[in-house]
């Protein structure tokens, strides 16, 4: 068989996998919906809405991290995972090859989502989140990739990592309801999405000074991750 031969059978398991497990499908449908209701209570939310909407918008990386994450432990469980050993690519290539597609989709959604949202979000800003939230799907991909072996162990991981990387705008929300004098939420910085936020924040204001943390703060996370990936799945 071909190389390009072997990458296309790769992609009929995934379908078979996505066919099999409509829920996968599903939460996407989801995403959408969220977004929607969001809007629907703009006027309602107030001040608070801004926070909402990053809040929401993180469901986005999330969502599509965990498509290919739940795949890959499926794969784990099967033990197919390790038939992919023969094929002369490096662990880093297959990564790319597994979640370019979820990357593309999250930048899609993430351009759609100021216009379901309600919300003006510079070209600038605009970019700058796109590329953090490709790098959160690697992340959250690889998180469950690399700590669970089996379904079941996949669904109590992304429930974990999700809510862990909700904190820094679930927090800020809490400050700003409360009105509370401290910001708890900088107690949350060595998360990758806490310097989201901060990004998210400077949007308005033209101001992309945390950028560049947010970029190291993501990759500071994640190249340990790709080097977990090489050591103990493939």
């Amino acid at each position: 068989m071909s190389f390009v031969g072997k990458f296309l059978s790769i992609y009929k398991t995934d379908l078979k996998l996505l066919r099999r497990d409509p829920m996968l499908v599903y939460s996407v449908a989801m995403t959408l919906v969220f977004l929607f209701i969001v809007r629907y209570f703009k006027d309602r939310i107030g001040v608070y809405y801004p926070t909402l909407t990053l809040l929401v918008m993180l469901f986005i990386p999330m969502i599509f991290g965990m498509i290919p994450g739940f795949m890959m432990a499926d794969e784990k469980e099967d033990k197919t995972i390790q038939a992919l050993q023969v094929i002369p690519i490096s662990s880093e290539a297959f990564l790319a090859y597994r979640l370019t597609w979820a990357s593309v989709v999250t930048v899609v959604m993430t351009g759609l989502a100021p216009t379901i949202l309600d919300i003006e979000i510079s070209r600038n800003g605009l970019l700058a989140l796109m590329a953090l939230f490709v790098l959160e799907v690697w992340i959250y991909g690889l998180l469950i990739t690399v700590f669970a072996e089996s379904r079941m162990q996949a669904l109590t991981v992304s429930k974990i990592i999700g809510w862990l990387l909700m904190l820094p705008p679930l927090i800020k929300l809490v400050v700003e309801w409360r009105n509370l004098s401290t910001d708890w939420s900088k107690f949350t910085a060595f998360l990758p999405t806490y310097w989201l936020y901060k990004v998210f924040e400077g949007i308005p204001l033209n101001d992309y000074g945390d950028f560049p943390t947010a970029v190291v703060v993501h990759l500071v996370w994640l190249v340990p991750l790709v080097v977990l990936f090489k050591r103990r799945v493939l």
